[in-house]
């Protein structure tokens, strides 16, 4: 296809082309693997529901199973219930803040989550910073800065 432009009285010749680009598949190849599934229900899963590697959710209680480690039953695999709310936001005050020691102010955060959340911290003027967070266990932690602030900290 060929168009013509005109740009200031002169005239220039633009060659346009199509590509086409198609892939064809004369042979398929082997079929793959199943995937594994997420299973739901109400209440605790039938031993003989699922294959090996599946997971399943009660939507009655909230639990979640898996994956499932054999194909007869379901003993064994882990379950969660999932209707606890894992996040905290916590604030605090100048006066909470400790240090310096070498140079450093710390907060420690006991927050009961039973895991090592993220953390987000702004300050109390809305600003996102980034501190040093030291995990003491599953249930605190210990926010560290070079200056002291009052602020909030999000963690899920």
């Amino acid at each position: 296809m060929t168009e013509v432009v005109k740009v200031t009285e002169l005239e220039f010749n633009v060659k346009v082309q199509e590509a086409v680009n198609k892939v064809v598949v004369a042979t398929p190849g082997p079929q793959g693997a199943s995937g594994t599934s997420i299973l739901n229900g109400n209440g605790a899963p039938a031993a003989n529901l699922g294959a090996v590697g599946e997971f399943y959710y009660d939507k009655l209680t909230t639990r979640f199973y898996g994956p499932k480690i054999t194909l007869e039953t379901w003993d064994g695999s882990a379950s969660f219930l999932l209707n606890k709310e894992y996040f905290l936001v916590y604030s605090w005050e100048l006066a909470q803040v400790t240090g310096p020691v070498e140079d450093t102010y710390s907060l420690a955060i006991n927050h009961n989550l039973g895991f090592y959340p993220n953390v987000t911290v702004k300050t109390s003027a809305g600003d996102i910073l980034e501190t040093g967070i030291d995990y003491n266990s599953t249930n605190t932690l210990t926010l560290t800065m070079a200056q002291p602030f009052s602020g909030t900290a999000y963690l899920s």
